[in-house]
């Protein structure tokens, strides 16, 4: 179910004000009532106040992140049998930042599963250039490296803390998947981001990653960064499943990353997928310590999110570990 445009800015003004948000400037939003002088203060909201079935755009307050203030908005798609203790879903989108079209592409999977499904927009003017999104704004375009705080990955736990909200949902942790850029930011979250709520990683063709040895410096290596053997340690012992569509080996394909460094890991993404696990094994051995990471290969499918999503789907719903 889908609501009037003007009916979803009415939705988000109540839910900020009934959590507490600062109201993010929505061009529809009704200008709050004047309160009589004497009135007794509002009653909690029931947890009937949730957003009920169907697609529906959220956002919260990101101030500090990206490149300009703007506030970050969420594609969600709420099935109509998802409940509360029910598992949710991030995606992260590809290149052209078309979060809008990405929850399109998951609404049936979503609703054939019953998971609740959020996709946090990063759009080109907050997170302009590979650097702020591909890059997690490790670093700059000159590969310099950028302090913690202004790190991108924790919009993904920022989304779904705002979704908790909006949904009620009770869950504490959620499967993250991305797709093609989407998947470059995810597994260099997974390496990055100790503290992610993520229980399932789906990594599902990724054009370039950071390979987990010290070969070479951040994005293409670990060099530079500050991650310890501990913290390794810790990324392989989470479970992560490396989706690769069987015919994204198209070695000129417009949008295949082509560095130098890039090229290195293999010809195309379907190869270089399979070296990054490759490598992760042989660092998991030489640190004595199993990884819980697999690849699977999708038959068929290319560099398509509409063709990963209904797979992805169901390694969510069936909680699927190495």
């Amino acid at each position: 179910m889908t609501h009037p445009a003007s009916d979803l800015a009415t939705r988000r003004h109540l839910l900020a004000l009934a959590a507490g948000w600062p109201l993010l400037g929505y061009a529809n939003a009704p200008a709050p009532m004047p309160s009589p002088a004497a009135a007794p203060p509002a009653a909690a909201p029931p947890a009937a106040a949730a957003l009920p079935a169907g697609s529906h755009v959220l956002g919260f307050a990101a101030p500090g992140l990206g490149a300009t203030p703007d506030d970050i908005r969420v594609h969600a798609h709420r099935p109509a049998r998802w409940q509360p203790d029910d598992p949710v879903a991030v995606v992260l989108h590809g290149t052209n930042r078309d979060a809008d079209r990405y929850l399109r592409n998951w609404v049936e999977p979503a609703e054939d599963a019953g998971i609740l499904v959020l996709v946090p927009e990063f759009t080109q003017a907050k997170f302009p250039k590979r650097s702020f999104y591909n890059f997690g704004n490790v670093v700059d375009e000159e590969m310099r490296l950028r302090p913690r705080e202004q790190w991108s990955f924790r919009v993904v736990d920022d989304a779904f803390a705002a979704a908790r909200t909006a949904f009620g949902a009770r869950r504490e942790r959620f499967a993250l998947y991305g797709h093609s850029a989407g998947a470059q930011f995810v597994h260099r979250y997974l390496l990055m981001a100790e503290a992610s709520r993520a229980e399932l990683i789906i990594s599902a063709n990724a054009g370039s990653y950071t390979l987990p040895n010290r070969d070479g410096n951040f994005p293409w290596g670990l060099a530079n960064a500050a991650v310890t053997a501990d913290d390794l340690k810790r990324a392989f012992a989470r479970p992560v499943v490396l989706l690769l569509g069987e015919n994204d080996n198209d070695p000129m394909h417009a949008s295949l990353p082509s560095d130098p460094e890039a090229k290195a890991q293999g010809p195309h993404r379907l190869a270089r997928g399979q070296n990054f696990h490759a490598t992760a094994r042989s660092v998991a051995a030489e640190l004595g310590v199993p990884l819980r990471w697999r690849v699977q290969t999708v038959p068929g499918v290319g560099h398509s999110d509409r063709g990963m999503a209904p797979v992805a789907m169901q390694l969510v719903r069936r909680g699927v570990v190495a």
